[in-house]
């Protein structure tokens, strides 16, 4: 199985939420300290060879103790096809209380609708109960980021700046979902 690699932004965030010093990091990473330091300062731009020593080093030492994206996935994913109405999918997303779905053609993942773009097509609309009646299909937006299970979750919180989701997946089938909410109660350790 292959390690994650942690974003080296968040280097310093993972290394003392996992209780590592810079030199037990290095030790274990058979890298030097100074480049952790380096790296964790921006002031160097990682090899991915030493990325990856470093990255192994921190999944070897987190097992149990750093969550990772399949921990804190909602499964199994809901989402709707893409025949499927914006009518049925906003019923869909009240009911379920989501700001957001998948849309599928079949199993496979062609887009997003959120539920500000079906507030922007209403709005925009000069009859909005006919925008309604349209398929989910005509107006899918791109679709969400895919993950790994091992991805630690700090490496998601970069990605949520410009996504509300992203879907995690195992043996190319999607596996779940983690949304803000899911993030934000991994953080209060919940």
């Amino acid at each position: 199985m292959s390690s994650s690699l942690v974003e080296p932004r968040q280097l310093k965030k993972v290394r003392t939420q996992m209780g590592y010093t810079q030199g037990k990091l290095a030790e274990a990473a058979g890298v030097s300290q100074s480049i952790i330091a380096k790296i964790e300062a921006g002031t160097v731009d990682p090899t991915f060879r030493t990325l990856a020593a470093i990255s192994k080093a921190l999944n070897t030492g987190s097992r149990g103790r750093v969550k990772k994206a399949g921990d804190v996935m909602s499964s199994p994913v809901v989402g709707v096809q893409a025949g499927a109405t914006i009518r049925e999918c906003a019923g869909l997303m009240k009911k379920k209380g989501f700001s957001q779905v998948p849309v599928f053609s079949g199993e496979r993942m062609v887009g997003t609708m959120t539920d500000s773009h079906i507030m922007d097509l209403l709005s925009a609309a000069k009859e909005p109960q006919k925008v309604l009646d349209q398929k989910v299909g005509d107006h899918i937006q791109p679709v969400f980021a895919v993950v790994g299970r091992d991805t630690p979750v700090d490496a998601l919180f970069s990605l949520f700046k410009y996504l509300p989701a992203v879907l995690v997946e195992a043996d190319e089938k999607v596996q779940g979902i983690v949304t803000k909410i899911d993030l934000m109660t991994a953080a209060a350790g919940d």
